[in-house]
């Protein structure tokens, strides 16, 4: 009984050191940083000034990512870490519907409104948020998708090895 118990705590340990899976989330567009934004989840409209880039982001390692802009779909797939990126050229300067999909992670949709770059001022990206994105300053963000499914499982784990161990305890 001693040696399911040691093989038990090795599963537990390795259950609790095992990473949570990142969501499907938009890092970056050209050169600015969107790192926890919520473009495409909580925010429904970005305005971009130039109508070439490069998409940055993070999914679930080595899972195909889809990015499609209006009709046109662009492909990728994710590193060992769950790092991708596809590049864009020549989009119109106007709105586009971009749906940013990968396998068994919740998608992204936003618009985004590539706005002619003006000669005179130096343009600045603006993300629109959504009338039930949060603004205020003390709101907590919740953990990336996974994180808080990984820590209730482990924590349930624990709670059987107890119990487990008690049982153990009083049957000798």
């Amino acid at each position: 009984m001693k040696k399911i118990l040691v093989f038990l705590s090795f599963v537990l340990f390795f259950l609790g050191s095992v990473d949570s899976v990142a969501a499907l989330e938009l890092t970056k567009i050209g050169t600015i940083d969107l790192s926890g934004a919520g473009i495409g989840t909580t925010v429904s409209t970005y305005s971009y000034p130039f109508n070439s880039f490069t998409l940055y982001g993070n999914a679930v390692a080595s899972s195909s990512v889809a990015i499609k802009i209006d009709d046109v779909t662009y492909n990728a797939t994710a590193n060992q870490t769950g790092a991708w990126s596809s590049y864009l050229s020549g989009l119109t300067y106007d709105s586009h519907a971009v749906a940013i999909t990968a396998p068994d992670q919740t998608g992204l949709n936003f618009t985004l409104i590539i706005s002619s770059p003006s000669a005179t001022t130096t343009p600045v990206p603006t993300a629109v948020p959504t009338a039930s994105q949060t603004t205020s300053s003390t709101s907590s963000e919740l953990p990336a998708s996974g994180t808080l499914e990984n820590t209730f499982l482990s924590a349930l784990f624990a709670l059987f090895l107890i119990g487990l161990g008690v049982a153990v305890k009083y049957k000798d």
